[in-house]
């Protein structure tokens, strides 16, 4: 597993389809009113949090996405996580297979705390933080 401190925003994560890989170096984060957390609950790295802090997060798997994965299901801008309004909002970046929200296909859909986000084939729990 990486040394990565969950308790500090993350600009830019890797999720590996398979142990070892090198997390790159994080980017200048924006500024973000609200906090949010996805806790990858299926994946190689099932278990560790990833600290939301932008107002814009992209997940897929190019390498310019806020956070990678590292898997030939996943489009390479494959969803965004949008802060509006003080809500959070999973938006479907036009991927080929889809992203989907506890269990249902989204194009955008508000998101609550405990809700669970499938990309690829990694799995992410959504929390919200106080």
């Amino acid at each position: 597993m990486n040394d990565i401190r969950i308790d500090e925003p993350t600009r830019f994560w890797s999720v590996p389809a398979a142990a070892g890989q090198q997390v790159p170096a994080p980017r200048a984060p924006e500024a973000s009113s609200g906090r949010a957390r996805l806790v990858i609950s299926r994946g190689p790295d099932s278990g560790t949090g990833i600290t939301i802090g932008m107002p814009r997060t992209t997940i897929g798997r190019g390498r310019d996405c806020d956070i990678v994965v590292d898997d030939v299901t996943v489009s390479h801008v494959h969803a965004e996580l949008r802060e509006e309004g003080g809500r959070w909002v999973l938006v479907d970046g036009g991927s080929l297979n889809g992203t989907y929200l506890n269990r249902l296909p989204v194009d955008a859909a508000v998101l609550a705390d405990g809700d669970e986000i499938w990309v690829g084939k990694v799995r992410f729990t959504f929390r919200t933080e106080a």
